[in-house]
């Protein structure tokens, strides 16, 4: 059948640990260093969708991870947090009248957990930025909304060294045309800060933010108003305040994308995604 893996993290055995989903059920997979299975585990119930989308070792050894599910009705944000040989623990949902994803995870730095996503329940438009804060057991604290009339899409997440939190994704309701990058920056209660947009006359959609060594912050996703092509990866590099400080498109005559972003021990950067443009034909991970 089809099976997604969605997120991965380097575990503190040196092994790895991978998210996603088998079916409608939520998978996740524990592998030694050589990408040996150690124990895999599902979380389900009969009759209802779990999807993961982000994962990450917890402080405690264990796993948490964050994605969406249908157990309430609509499509909620689901959290899980297990033990270290991924038996859950508690599980908690999150969600208004309509459709709730959850794309991104943090675990905070006292221990309890932030996850962005999307939320069609809110006042503003069709879609918004929604950024959920929970405790250590999963409980909400709070919960923040960001968007205008039309879509917006948060896809990844960071806690930002002053105790804040960096969203990115994309809008379509703060550009003159389709869409754009869509960095929004707040403070430890989830209140906004400042917002940028990057983009051109096309779509651009941001799907990975990491905050760099210096301080600013790096997003990385595809462009349709740049570079060679239909669709190109596109790497744009902030400082602190989110003003654009320089910016990189990657790619050939067909549609390429990036959907991961790291910075390197050398300073640089590494992006994946997939590529038409290159490799055996077809799309290929580049």
């Amino acid at each position: 059948g089809l099976d997604y893996a969605r997120s991965l993290v380097q575990t503190s055995d040196e092994g790895y640990a991978l998210v996603g989903y088998t079916g409608a059920k939520s998978w996740l997979v524990k592998t030694d260093a050589n990408g040996d299975v150690q124990w895999n585990k599902t979380y389900w119930r009969a009759g209802f969708v779990y999807y993961a989308h982000s994962l990450v070792q917890t402080v405690d050894g264990g796993y948490a991870l964050a994605g969406c599910t249908t157990a309430s009705g609509t499509l909620d944000f689901w959290l899980v947090k297990t033990d270290t040989s991924g038996n859950m623990i508690w599980n908690q949902t999150y969600g208004g009248a309509r459709s709730e994803v959850a794309y991104s995870l943090v675990q905070t730095v006292e221990g309890g957990y932030a996850m962005a996503g999307v939320t069609e329940s809110s006042e503003f438009g069709s879609s918004d930025f929604w950024l959920v804060k929970t405790d250590a057991d999963g409980n909400m604290q709070w919960n923040k909304t960001y968007g205008g009339t039309r879509s917006e899409y948060a896809y990844s997440l960071v806690q930002a060294s002053n105790g804040g939190y960096a969203l990115a994704g994309f809008t379509e309701s703060f550009v003159a045309s389709y869409n754009d990058f869509w960095l929004v920056k707040t403070d430890a209660n989830g209140n906004v800060q400042w917002n940028k947009t990057y983009g051109g006359e096309i779509n651009e959609y941001a799907h990975s933010i990491i905050q760099t060594s210096d301080g600013g912050y790096a997003l990385a996703g595809f462009t349709n108003s740049f570079g060679a092509g239909c669709g190109d990866f596109w790497l744009v590099k902030t400082d602190a305040n989110g003003s654009m400080i320089w910016n990189q498109t990657y790619g050939g005559t067909n549609w390429d994308g990036a959907n991961s972003l790291v910075q390197t021990v050398d300073g640089g950067y590494a992006l994946a995604g997939f590529t038409d443009s290159f490799g055996a034909g077809d799309y290929d991970f580049w």
